[in-house]
């Protein structure tokens, strides 16, 4: 089974690092693909990486959603700047995957929220059924529960009961200094934006949500 990386990010100097980082953690790393995507033309190079420029509004969900696009793979996997695998990750997501066509897998990391796909890591059938990783209204917040409402919805979803599979260095388990990317992708205008879109594109499922999660539960 062939993985594609989906990576965007806003900080170009630490995409070397990270995908060191996922390449020595791999069991196989010959048969997987790093799709990244960039605000400007990243003139970096790295084994089995293409690079994309995000053309579209500059946000986290435009490039991830555009890194689908392109990807070539039969599993999706969103990478992030934060985000670290456990070793032989690869291996393990296959396994996990089970051989099923459809397959959304829902892994916890260090927050433990049951009502939010932080990671996702999908077949490209499921992809294809959606036509996007996440809907293109959305900017940051509350996608990742969009994503796991809208997959559960759908017959999906599997939640995987472990200990943390992924290691998340995120704001609210971790000392993490707020940049300008960060203060972006979580301002209060984009809880707010979220928000709103998470309730209209459930109920295009016919999914209602009365009460939308509290500002502090996306992420």
């Amino acid at each position: 089974m062939k993985i594609s990386l989906l990576y965007t990010s806003a900080r170009p100097q630490m995409i070397p690092g990270v995908l060191e980082t996922w390449k020595n953690r791999a069991a196989d790393w010959s048969s997987i693909e790093a799709v990244v995507v960039t605000d400007e033309p990243f003139d970096g190079s790295f084994q089995n990486m293409v690079t994309y420029t995000n053309t579209g509004r500059r946000d986290c969900v435009t490039g991830w959603n555009l890194a689908a696009s392109k990807a070539s793979g039969d599993m999706f996997v969103q990478e992030s700047d934060d985000l670290t695998p456990p070793m032989h990750w690869d291996r393990k997501l296959i396994a996990l995957a089970g051989g099923a066509e459809y397959f959304s897998l829902h892994l916890p990391d260090e927050r433990g929220l049951p009502n939010c796909v932080f990671h996702p890591v999908i077949s490209r059938k499921v992809y294809e059924h959606f036509g996007y990783l996440y809907p293109p209204d959305f900017r940051s917040m509350y996608c990742d529960n969009w994503l796991f409402e809208a997959h559960r919805h759908a017959g999906f979803l599997k939640q995987i009961r472990a200990s943390n599979f992924w290691h998340h260095r995120h704001r609210t388990t971790h000392a993490v200094e707020a940049d300008e990317v960060l203060l972006r992708h979580e301002s209060l205008e984009r809880y707010a934006e979220g928000r709103k879109v998470l309730v209209r594109e459930l109920a295009k499922l016919g999914i209602e949500i009365v009460f939308p999660p509290e500002d502090d539960a996306g992420s």
